[in-house]
């Protein structure tokens, strides 16, 4: 394998990784909107957002010639722009009162599932699982250790770092034991 594939390959890996790292974005998010509104509230502002995105992306998809492989009529880009623009309507009327970054939780979710679909045929389900929660777990560490969206900080202890090293430790044994 040339240098040139090897940094190649790297680039599904350091994706699933940046992944993770919004993944624990997301849940930040959602956890701090639920102290304000609740759980199922919390989860319908982030559910909107990522019904809002996905159809936005299959509309201009569908839009430009590349048809959603759906059964008729879930092809039309109409559909699917219409779908967008509700539940951004309803994302939108949901929002009040909340901080408006909160709108983008769901997004998160969009490129979760669209990095998940794009990778794992590439480097297997193990792989992109161990790489994605690690990078989870870093981001979730950093939240916790800041306090991130208004969470009680959670300071660095002896046996989380040990913790984090392990399963970083676990990834790179993962990345090579093929």
């Amino acid at each position: 394998m040339t240098r040139s594939e090897r940094r190649l390959s790297l680039i599904p890996l350091l994706i699933a990784f940046i992944l993770g790292i919004a993944s624990a974005t997301q849940i930040a998010m959602i956890g701090a909107m639920s102290r304000q509104r609740g759980i199922p509230e919390a989860t319908w502002v982030s559910m909107l957002a990522t019904i809002a995105g996905i159809a936005l992306v299959l509309g201009i998809r569908a839009l430009r010639g590349d048809t959603p492989i759906l059964p008729e009529p879930i092809t039309r880009p109409a559909l699917f722009l219409g779908v967008s623009l509700a539940t951004a309507i309803l994302l939108l009327l949901s929002m009040r009162g909340l901080a408006p970054y909160y709108a983008i939780t769901g997004l998160f979710a969009v490129a979760f599932l669209l990095g998940t679909a794009a990778i794992v045929p590439q480097i297997g389900v193990g792989l992109f699982f161990i790489v994605n929660a690690s990078g989870s777990l870093l981001g979730a560490a950093i939240f916790d250790y800041i306090g991130a969206f208004g969470a009680h900080p959670i300071p660095f202890s002896a046996m989380r770092i040990v913790g984090f090293v392990v399963v970083f430790a676990g990834m790179v044994i993962v990345r090579f034991a093929r």
